[in-house]
């Protein structure tokens, strides 16, 4: 009996040493690998079906607030159509240019043909039309869309042409002070 006396706390030490050992053994030193903690990340909810998320359904435009009729008095293209406008057949380049085949709501910009043979293209909002005169868009109201090419030539003026060189228009403002003077 003494001798199993004896046995038993020797065995119980060895397996209490033993599994320290061992988890000593298995502990491995810090490592600063990303992709394995990533690999380990366990989602929140599992992926049984694919996340949708829901997109709010895009509402009509008021254009009740715009004086007039909508497609009656003034265009309303979301994008500038298709037609047949040429930088090519424009007076002076640079330039801004309203679109007549659209009623004036689509202009583009004629500059060094990067954009293609219709230059750069933009659309006024709903309710405006571009102005030739202005050089800007502008309500409907106060545009004559059918005047339009007749102002084309407009852009030959350098100090109303909004693309020609800043240091070019106060060489001419420069040139004007002396002759008035």
């Amino acid at each position: 009996m003494p001798s199993s006396r004896c046995i038993l706390p020797v065995l119980l030490l060895a397996t209490i040493l033993a599994a320290s050992c061992s988890a000593i053994v298995q502990k491995q030193g810090p490592v600063d690998d990303y992709y394995d903690e990533y690999q380990n990340f366990q989602p929140v909810v599992g992926f049984r079906k694919p996340i949708i998320v829901k997109e709010e359904s895009k509402k009509e435009q008021d254009l009740s607030k715009i004086p007039g009729i909508p497609g009656v008095d003034y265009p309303i293209y979301h994008t500038v159509p298709p037609t047949s406008f040429s930088c090519a057949y424009v007076p002076i380049i640079p330039g801004m240019y309203a679109n007549v085949e659209t009623g004036c709501q689509a202009y583009h910009i004629c500059h060094d043909g990067r954009e293609g043979h219709q230059g750069a293209s933009f659309l006024c909002t709903n309710g405006t039309l571009f102005n030739q005169h202005e050089f800007a868009c502008d309500w409907w109201y106060n545009v004559n869309c059918a005047n339009a090419p007749s102002l084309y030539r407009l852009n030959a003026d350098p100090l109303k042409n909004p693309y020609v060189p800043k240091e070019t228009k106060d060489a001419i403002r420069e040139r004007l002070k002396i002759v008035i003077v």
